[in-house]
């Protein structure tokens, strides 16, 4: 009887070790995530980038209390923002190092060598990731694909994303001053008002 308990204990173990390695593979957002729409996403974004991830390392910080992973990912094209830096270091929350592990819950994984489209928003030197594990799409043969595997051509995500961002609000304010004999007309109208009030 004491053999069959041990066994029946084994089983539970491996069972239990089983269902924690299948929750922690599958890309799905938990049930305290609100879904973020790409208009939201794009609005909260300082930067949104197509690039190659080259190195990921992580590292304890400074008080030995949480492990970050820093990413680096080397920029193709910028679709908003960015100051033209051909790399960006992404910096999540967990990961590995020797021994040590830290997993946190709805954090974007990146691998080195895929192709990624993300949504980004300053954090000191790095950038974090808008929408946690929402803001990374996989870019892979022409096709963006989300969490969930549904997948998009990479044109029309482009579009949709472009369709969503406002115009500059500086846009016509700096072309009107910009024109040929802008402050000419400017200096003229003042003259004229200094004229008229000068008749009267």
């Amino acid at each position: 009887m004491a053999k069959g308990f041990r066994i029946s204990m084994d089983m539970a173990a491996k069972i239990a070790i089983l269902i924690m390695a299948l929750l922690a593979a599958a890309p799905v957002v938990s049930a305290s995530m609100t879904e973020i729409s790409v208009e939201n996403l794009t609005g909260e974004s300082d930067v949104i980038a197509i690039g190659e991830i080259k190195e990921v390392e992580s590292g304890w910080n400074l008080w030995r209390t949480m492990i970050y992973t820093y990413s680096t990912l080397s920029v193709e094209k910028y679709i908003k923002g960015g100051e033209g830096a051909e790399t960006l270091t992404i910096i999540t929350e967990g990961g590995t190092v020797g021994e040590s592990s830290v997993w946190a819950e709805d954090v974007p994984v990146f691998t080195k060598n895929e192709t990624v489209l993300v949504f980004l928003k300053r954090a000191g030197r790095e950038f974090s990731v808008v929408g946690w594990v929402q803001g990374k799409y996989i870019v892979k043969n022409g096709e963006v694909s989300d969490l969930k595997g549904e997948k998009t051509t990479l044109n029309d995500f482009l579009r949709l994303i472009g369709d969503t961002m406002p115009a500059p609000d500086i846009a016509t304010p700096t072309k009107t001053q910009d024109a040929p004999g802008f402050e000419a007309i400017l200096g003229f109208l003042g003259l004229l008002a200094v004229h008229r009030l000068s008749v009267k």
